[in-house]
């Protein structure tokens, strides 16, 4: 019986990341084209089988209760199978890659698919732009400054000057082929070209505005508008205005910072402000002057009115970006003890000491507090 747990250096019950470790450090040490081993190949093709079935739920389970008799259920494949099935999940191409230094298309060992240049869509760009609250608030056009690469107009991105050629590496194919001798055989694969990039041409004299790049770097100048209620952190994408490539250009991404403002503070769509008011304000009532986002508006203030107060204006905040709504202003009122009085005003605090009951009552709660001691 083989013991596709010991071929791993594994106990039974080993974990399926356990598994997959020591399968893939074990892969690396035996493959045929690294190790010096003599039976180098054979101990490769024990421990892939081991970890196909190990790495297979329904392969393991069937083995660790029935041992070899395992592979007498339905669907069961050897090592040299025709079909390596859902479940066989361990990765050639990232093993061939640790041995060969280059991209290894798995889709040309089963004969599938050809692997293809990855296109160039170019890249995206971020600036950074700084508004002040009121701008943010009710929205602003900014005009943004920044450099990005750009295909070359004199050239047209070739990097040429003049004629193309096709390329002495590819034959103008675009693509090196490779072969690669593997436990399974000998197979071709295919990467794009290093020289010419999978394009086939190169120039024969290269272009002078970009020295044969294909690309410059320019400055650009762009208008963006900028929605009401934007908020620090927010972005605009502005499609296509990033960086080119050969096959694209990228985005631009606006991200947003706005300033503190001097009296509002903000919360999402809401805006929060402290003002002061007398005391005889606090105690009297009265209706006073508040600032809001479009100027002043009147607020009424109830006979009694504590410190720390908080009222409530509707509609008075932040408009939501793309939205007809609006948030709300709250005012925080703060009940200011006069410092300095004037004789008069002083006569009059006694007067209204003597009419009040505050101190009556704090003696009475002292009185009750210190008889339950």
């Amino acid at each position: 019986m083989t013991d596709y747990y010991s071929v791993l250096g594994l106990k039974k019950g080993a974990s399926v990341d356990e598994i997959k470790k020591a399968y893939k450090k074990l892969a690396k040490q035996y493959h045929p084209d690294v190790s010096k081993e003599a039976d180098a190949e054979k101990k490769f093709k024990e421990v892939v089988e081991a970890y196909q079935v190990l790495s297979d739920p329904e392969k393991k389970q069937n083995y660790d209760n029935y041992g070899d008799a395992y592979k007498n259920f339905q669907g069961y494949q050897g090592y040299g199978g025709q079909s390596y099935g859902a479940g066989f999940d361990f990765d050639f191409e990232d093993i061939f890659n640790q041995f060969t230094g280059f991209d290894f298309d798995l889709g040309n060992l089963f004969g599938s698919r050809t692997k293809s240049a990855q296109k160039d869509n170019g890249s995206n760009i971020k600036v950074e732009l700084s508004l002040s609250f009121n701008e943010a608030v009710f929205g602003v056009t900014k005009d943004i400054i920044y450099e990005r690469i750009v295909r070359c107009e004199k050239c047209g991105g070739s990097g040429a000057q003049g004629e193309l050629k096709d390329c002495d590496i590819c034959k103008g194919r675009g693509v090196e082929i490779r072969q690669q001798r593997t436990p399974f055989g000998i197979f071709q694969t295919q990467t794009a070209c290093h020289k010419c990039h999978g394009k086939g041409k190169i120039a024969e004299n290269d272009c002078k505005e970009c020295n044969g790049n294909g690309f410059i770097t320019k400055k650009e100048k762009l208008s963006v508008k900028i929605p009401a209620g934007i908020a620090t952190g927010n972005h605009l994408r502005l499609q296509g205005k990033g960086n080119q490539g050969k096959h694209g250009e990228g985005d631009l991404y606006v991200l947003v910072f706005v300033e503190m403002h001097e009296i509002f503070k903000r919360d999402e769509f809401d805006i929060y402000a402290e003002i002061p008011i007398s005391f005889s304000e606090a105690a009297m009532g009265a209706t006073i002057e508040v600032p809001t986002l479009k100027g002043k508006a009147d607020l009424k203030i109830p006979g009694g009115t504590q410190t720390g107060t908080i009222f409530k204006m509707k509609g008075k905040g932040i408009q939501i970006v793309n939205s007809s709504s609006v948030g709300d202003e709250y005012i925080k009122v703060i009940v200011e003890t006069p410092k300095k009085m004037s004789k008069k005003e002083k006569e009059l605090f006694e007067k209204l000491e003597k009419e009040e009951k505050t101190a009556k009552k704090r003696k009475t709660f002292f009185q009750r507090i210190l008889g339950k001691f």
